[in-house]
């Protein structure tokens, strides 16, 4: 009886480590699969350039960039236009304030957001035609392009290229060690348990990257002006990252604690002499 239960507790001694081994497994793949998410989100809503209406109306609602782009282009037109430089300012800055002005500046936006996180060393030129279209006059496409002085932000162009290596290298650490974890013969619980930690995860990582960085960790790396592009295409997106990471977090804390107890239950000790304490003691008559 007593080597039968000595077996008992060394097979459920070794079904526990089993068990913690793919947990831990699990854990450390829901953690990695997480960061390759959260930073490819944030190397595709900011550090991707484009020349779309709401990317572009978002970097021209910065009042700094959307001035440096109303200086440039009112001091460049005034002449020719024979208009007093503040008043024309006060136009096209109203012109590049509104979504119709950010659909005749995608161009521009997106080249100027290009040259900052690296991707371009050309200097940024607007040309005639372009201005042309910002302040609502064909006379200005003769003028000659001039150059908006948008630099490359160093810390840009080294986040950028380390994204995606960071994310190339989470993504299969995340993989291996989700294999890991299967190859280690999980059980259910351990499978349900680990899919619960990667939505959260995932929810949080993508709060991190897709939000408190980019807004706020970055620009503070960096005082030039179109280093808080990336803070506002970020801002744009704060909808759908926020909701989408309080489903994820929510669904995948109601899964982790539905299953907190669900896992097998070692045997012990106690149940084993609670099942012999009522034996019939046998006697020689």
């Amino acid at each position: 009886m007593t080597d039968h239960v000595v077996t008992t507790l060394r097979i459920g001694q070794t079904a526990g480590v089993q068990r913690s081994l793919s947990g831990i497994f699990f854990m450390v793949a829901a953690i990695c699969l997480a960061l390759a998410a959260g930073l490819w989100w944030m190397k595709f809503s900011v550090l991707s350039p484009n020349d779309s209406v709401g990317a572009t109306h978002a970097i021209l609602s910065d009042d700094e960039i959307r001035a440096e782009v109303t200086t440039v282009v009112s001091a460049a037109t005034a002449g020719i236009l024979e208009a007093d430089q503040r008043e024309l300012a006060r136009f096209v800055d109203g012109i590049l304030a509104s979504r119709a002005g950010a659909a005749v500046t995608g161009d521009l936006i997106r080249d100027a957001h290009t040259r900052s996180i690296g991707m371009d060393p050309d200097p940024v030129r607007i040309s005639g035609d372009q201005m042309a279209q910002i302040v609502r006059d064909e006379r200005v496409a003769v003028v000659d392009a001039v150059t908006l002085p948008v630099p490359e932000i160093s810390v840009l162009r080294m986040l950028r290229n380390a994204v995606g290596w960071l994310t190339l290298g989470f993504l299969a650490t995340g993989v291996i060690s989700m294999l890991a974890g299967i190859v280690v013969r999980p059980e259910r619980f351990d499978i349900a348990r680990g899919l619960a930690e990667l939505a959260m995860a995932i929810g949080t990582s993508l709060i991190l990257f897709g939000y408190l960085v980019p807004v706020f960790v970055l620009p503070a790396l960096n005082d030039t002006t179109w280093s808080t592009a990336v803070a506002r295409l970020a801002l744009r997106t704060l909808p759908l990252v926020l909701v989408t990471s309080l489903i994820l977090i929510g669904i995948g804390g109601l899964w982790w604690l539905a299953n907190r107890d669900s896992g097998p239950r070692r045997p012990s000790w106690n149940t084993s002499n609670r099942s012999s304490a009522y034996q019939p003691v046998r006697r020689w008559s």
